[in-house]
C-alpha cells in the first residue's frame, strides 16, 4: 500500500516548472510569499530538453524587466529584426525591427530559459520538488489541497490557499476546474518540426510558401536551428527519413545543397490546436500558459503568453498575501483584488494574440491540400498579403508591432459605433 505524507500548509502550490511556473515561483520567492513548486519530470530532463519555443517578444522583455527578472537573472542579447517570405518566384525580406523603431524579437530557446530560472531558484532556496506528478486538486471554501505521487509511489498532500496550474496542455489542474468553458479549433493541417544540428541558413526567420507545402526556419542557437515542414495528415514520423527531410527543406526553402551534412534530430508533429479556457480560474485554482490556452506556433507567441500569465498571477497573489497577512498596509487593503480580475485582465490579450496567430497561419499555409483546385487561389492570396506588407504602410506597421510584440507608440484613435 502506498505511503501517504502530509506537508505543512503553504500559501501557494505551483504545478509545473515551465516558463510560467518558474516566473511565478521567482516573483513569490522575492516577495517572501510561501510556496512549493511541483514538477513531474526530473530536473535534468526539463533543463536538457532541446530548443522548441525560442522567440521572445519585445513586450515580454519589458515586462520581465519591470518585475526585476531582467537583467538580474535573464539577459536577452540575441536579437532578430527581420523575417523573409519566400516563394519559387519571389523573396521579400521584411525589416519589422525598423518599422517598430528598433523593437525586435529576442532569441532565447525555452530549454535554456527554463534551465536558467530553475538553477537560480534552487540556488536561492526556492522550494521546488522534482519527480512529483499531481493526481488531484481539491478545494473548499477555506483552502485547497494538491495531491501528488513521487517516483517511489508515495502519495503527498499539500494544503494551500491558492493553486497555480502551469502544467501544460494536458493539465491535471485545468481538469479540476468547474464552471469554465473550453472552446477551440483544429485546422486540417500538420507540421513536422525538427532540429538541425547546424547554424541557421540566414540570420533571420524564413517563411517559405511552396507548391509542395510550407517550410520554415527559426533561429535558436549558433549551432541549432528549428525547421518546419507542412506534411500530409496521414504521415507518421517514421515516414520522414533524414534524406527526405533534407531534400524537402532544400527544395521548399530554395537552398539546394546548403543542408548537406546537417543532421536532423527530434522530429515530431506540432500541435496546431487552438484552445481557450474561460474563465482561467475557479475560486482558489488558477491556470496559466498551455494549461489555460493553446495557440499555433505561427508568430511564436506561446511562451510569451505563458510568461505574461505567470507575471499577472504572481502580482495578484503577492497583493492578496499582503492583504491577508497584515492590517497595516491600507494601500493594499483598499485596492480591488487583482487576483480576482486575473481572467478579466488576461483573456482580452489572449484573444487578440490568438487572432493574430490564426491570421498568420492562414498567410503561411493554405487550408487546402496542394492537389485541391483551390490551392492556386490560396497561393495567390499569400502573394497578395506579402505584397501588401511591402506596399501598404498601415498594414506593415500593424504586422510589425503585432509580430514583434511591441506596443505602438503613436496616437491611436478609436471611435465607438453610434449604436
Amino acid at each position: 500500500m502506498a505511503s501517504r505524507r502530509r506537508h505543512s500548509p503553504t500559501a501557494v502550490v505551483i504545478v509545473g516548472a515551465g516558463p510560467a511556473g518558474l516566473v511565478v515561483a521567482h516573483l513569490l520567492h522575492r516577495a517572501g510569499v510561501p510556496f512549493v513548486l511541483l514538477e513531474r519530470h526530473p530536473r535534468a530532463e526539463i533543463e536538457n530538453r532541446q530548443a522548441k519555443a525560442g522567440s521572445i517578444d519585445y513586450r515580454t522583455v519589458e515586462l520581465l524587466t519591470s518585475v526585476g527578472l531582467v537583467p538580474d537573472i535573464l539577459q536577452f542579447e540575441v536579437e532578430n529584426h527581420r523575417c523573409e517570405f519566400r516563394t519559387p518566384s519571389n523573396s521579400v525580406v521584411f525589416d519589422y525591427g525598423a518599422v517598430t523603431g528598433g523593437k525586435p524579437h529576442f532569441i532565447y530557446p525555452q530549454h535554456l530559459l527554463v534551465g536558467r530560472l530553475c538553477d537560480t531558484l534552487v540556488a536561492t532556496g526556492g522550494d521546488i520538488r522534482f519527480g512529483m506528478s499531481v493526481i488531484a486538486v481539491d478545494q473548499t471554501e477555506d483552502a485547497a489541497t494538491v495531491t501528488a505521487v513521487d517516483g517511489d509511489g508515495a502519495i503527498h498532500s499539500f494544503g494551500c490557499n491558492i493553486v497555480a496550474g502551469c502544467d501544460g496542455s494536458r493539465s491535471t489542474v485545468a481538469g479540476s476546474l468547474t464552471g469554465c468553458e473550453v472552446v477551440g479549433e483544429t485546422p486540417p493541417l500538420r507540421l513536422l518540426a525538427m532540429l538541425g544540428l547546424a547554424g541557421p541558413l540566414e540570420q533571420h526567420t524564413i517563411y517559405a510558401g511552396h507548391p509542395r507545402g510550407f517550410a520554415g526556419q527559426m533561429r535558436r542557437t549558433a549551432d541549432i536551428t528549428r525547421y518546419y515542414l507542412e506534411v500530409p495528415l496521414t504521415d507518421t514520423v517514421e515516414d520522414w527519413s533524414q534524406d527526405r527531410i533534407r531534400k524537402e527543406l532544400e527544395m521548399r526553402l530554395l537552398v539546394p545543397g546548403r543542408l548537406v551534412g546537417v543532421e536532423f534530430v527530434e522530429p515530431s508533429f506540432v500541435e496546431l490546436r487552438m484552445r481557450v479556457t474561460a474563465p482561467m480560474q475557479d475560486r482558489r485554482v488558477f491556470v496559466a500558459g498551455d494549461a489555460a490556452h493553446l495557440i499555433t506556433p505561427a508568430g511564436g507567441k506561446g511562451m510569451n503568453l505563458a510568461i505574461a500569465d505567470g507575471v499577472e498571477f504572481a502580482l495578484g497573489a503577492i497583493e492578496r498575501w499582503a492583504r491577508e497577512s497584515s492590517s497595516d498596509t491600507p494601500d493594499v487593503a483598499d485596492r480591488p483584488d487583482r487576483l480576482e480580475r486575473y481572467s478579466e485582465t488576461r483573456l482580452p490579450v489572449i484573444w487578440r494574440t490568438q487572432a493574430f496567430s490564426r491570421w498568420m497561419l492562414r498567410m503561411m499555409i493554405s487550408d487546402q491540400g496542394t492537389d485541391d483546385p483551390s490551392a492556386a487561389f490560396g497561393a495567390g492570396l499569400k502573394s497578395g498579403w506579402v505584397s501588401a506588407l511591402q506596399y501598404d504602410p498601415l498594414l506593415a506597421s500593424w504586422f510589425a508591432h503585432a509580430y514583434a510584440g511591441a506596443d505602438y507608440s503613436g496616437p491611436i484613435v478609436v471611435r465607438s459605433a453610434p449604436w
